[in-house]
């Protein structure tokens, strides 16, 4: 296939390939590496994308990898091995006849088995020694190197080259397969509450001895509602509670970005900050609700009424005091410069300390992530607002990821991931000295 057009979840991004390659099996990929002449560089590959910023684009081959979509479930060894294509929800479906689940189960639940081993995405840890990206539980991956080759890698057999792997964007090789730990399905229950942010509460206030906590921040109302998540029984889960948490899903799903877009006024925004939190805390008052952990997971339309765009950065938990004042500040302060603000709220999770991929964002400390979301994918004024927080956030020890932080430059990538990017640039060069899988986005970021 040649001349196609791709596009983001969002429509913020868009790839156009000179040619499409399409392989029906593992013969086929490897043909498409090895030729250069009919399959020009950079190959990327395109998976659910959900990216939300270049780092798919190509103007070279697109390569989708719709027929790697084998499932095989070895409840003895608590692993499944899923085809690149494989879906995270469809992952869970696979499972639940099994009673068991992945370790991290983040909320787009379209994004692809080949592009999370070897990306960034996250839930809220659980508990003290609970992951929260879901790298961290890709424990081995198959993949077709720049020469042509097929490699399996594994934790088992070569932990630093896994380590590599789970951060490697598909600079590394086309992976095609990947392998997951998996556990017995847990059951959560769900609780809110809202807290203002003068004075500030600590982490563990947030907490309140919950497992684990989704802080929802709204810089313009000053105040934070905590969804805290404590693991519960076994016990049937009831039809009230499958009703709560339905309409919890339906809000992340569409409900915010389908007004937010109808009314974009300031007005409006400020009144939607108000409705979600009494949205949340009503439920709590009608006694919050249980679910599958598995469950939180969202199927993400291409569709105007259920897409917003986010950028990502996690803090470490450390900065938490110093941090949140100087950035209900720094929007508040955008705001009165430019009339603009950023329209809907920002998620804040709380994730452990992780050194499971080489590029971690929580490295070194527990940190808490902080995705700004907005309705207005294109706006100029949204395009800056970014720009400018890279550069604030940046002071706190902050890091992006690769695949969701926008408008990156190389100056901030080189701050911010120091001697880990410099290592990492270091295994991307003996891995693909020709630049088979460098793309424009990845080569400006170097």
């Amino acid at each position: 296939m040649t001349e196609a057009i791709f596009r983001n979840w969002n429509n913020s991004v868009l790839s156009t390939p000179r040619v499409v390659a399409v392989p029906r099996n593992l013969e086929e990929l490897v043909e498409v590496v090895r030729d250069e002449a009919n399959y020009p560089s950079p190959l990327r590959v395109g998976g659910s994308f959900h990216s939300l910023n270049a780092c798919f684009v190509t103007e070279g081959t697109q390569i989708l990898l719709r027929h790697f979509d084998r499932i095989r479930v070895d409840a003895d060894a608590m692993t499944i091995t899923v085809g690149a294509a494989v879906k995270m929800f469809e992952i869970r479906d696979a499972l639940r006849p099994y009673g068991m689940q992945t370790a991290v189960t983040p909320e787009i639940g379209n994004a692809t088995a080949g592009s999370v081993a070897c990306c960034g995405t996250k839930d809220a840890s659980l508990g003290r020694s609970g992951s929260g990206q879901v790298s961290s539980t890709a424990i081995g991956v198959r993949l077709v190197n720049a020469g042509g080759e097929v490699e399996t890698i594994t934790e088992a057999e070569d932990p630093e080259k896994m380590r590599g792997v789970r951060s490697s964007y598909g600079l590394f090789g086309v992976i095609f397969e990947v392998t997951f730990r998996i556990q017995m399905q847990s059951i959560l229950s769900y609780r809110y509450k809202t807290f203002g942010l003068t004075p500030l509460p600590g982490p563990d206030e947030l907490s309140g001895g919950a497992d684990g906590v989704l802080g929802l921040l709204l810089p313009y109302s000053n105040r934070i509602v905590v969804e805290r998540r404590v693991r519960s029984g076994n016990a049937p889960i009831s039809r009230f509670s499958r009703i709560k948490h339905f309409l919890r899903g339906k809000l992340w799903e569409n409900g915010v970005s389908f007004f937010a877009t109808l009314l974009p006024y300031n007005w409006f925004f400020r009144i939607q900050d108000r409705m979600i939190g009494l949205f949340l805390v009503g439920i709590s008052r009608l006694g919050g609700f249980r679910a599958h952990r598995s469950d939180s997971m969202i199927d993400f339309k291409f569709d105007r009424g259920h897409y917003f765009d986010f950028t990502f950065w996690a803090v470490p938990v450390s900065r938490w005091e110093d941090f949140i004042p100087e950035y209900v500040a720094f929007c508040q302060d955008y705001l009165r410069k430019t009339g603009f603000r950023v329209s809907l709220l920002s998620e804040v999770y709380f994730i452990n300390k992780d050194q499971s991929a080489l590029l971690s964002f929580s490295s070194e400390e527990d940190v808490f992530t902080v995705d700004l979301t907005d309705s207005r994918s294109n706006d100029p004024y949204w395009i800056e607002f970014n720009k400018r927080f890279n550069v604030f956030v940046a002071r706190f020890g902050a890091k992006p990821l690769l695949n969701q932080t926008k408008q990156l430059s190389r100056a901030i990538v080189y701050q911010t991931l120091g001697e880990d990017w410099k290592r990492f640039l270091s295994h991307r060069e003996q891995k693909d000295p020709g630049g088979r899988f460098l793309s424009r986005y990845f080569e400006d970021l170097i």
